[in-house]
């Protein structure tokens, strides 16, 4: 069996932007890194990561990347949903995730920073990386939302 690969030249080094602030009273540091095909980031207290998700930002058919590239709906009634992720974006644990509060804090902290990157640019076709090393998972909305805003700074 015959295989062949293409050259892709890519600028090195790969662009990373770096933010520090206080998220519960504990430094955090929030790294990311963009490749070609990914984007990495990390969010580190204690200079530690331990949690690993994926979000996969492309879907298979041409009418579910239409969805992405357009606000998300929803229904009229109840309160202001349009600040939720999308519901198309699946993030899946690939390293850690042993505790179930930080699964949970991982997971929802991916699709949302997902869906702020897709907002922001409908064409994005790479995969999301974060790595996580929070000291704690009960983060009060203040402190996620914070926590968020650092994320989005550094994309």
């Amino acid at each position: 069996m015959e295989t062949t690969s293409e050259l892709v030249e890519t600028p090195y080094p790969a662009k990373s932007r770096t933010a520090v602030a206080d998220i519960a009273s504990i430094s955090t540091t929030v790294t990311s890194v963009s490749f070609t095909d990914r984007i990495l980031l990390t969010v580190a207290q204690s200079g530690r990561v331990n949690h690993w998700v994926h979000v996969p930002l492309v879907r298979g058919a041409a009418s579910e990347m239409l969805a992405l590239s357009q606000p998300p709906t929803y229904s009229g009634e109840g309160p202001d949903s349009s600040l939720l992720p999308l519901n198309e974006l699946t993030a899946t644990t690939v390293l850690g995730g042993t505790k179930e509060e930080f699964e949970v804090v991982g997971q929802t902290l991916a699709t949302t920073v997902a869906s702020a990157i897709l907002m922001r640019n409908g064409e994005e076709r790479r995969t999301l990386v974060l790595g996580l090393g929070l000291a704690k998972a009960d983060l009060g909305r203040s402190d996620f939302d914070g926590l968020v805003g650092l994320c989005l700074d550094v994309i």
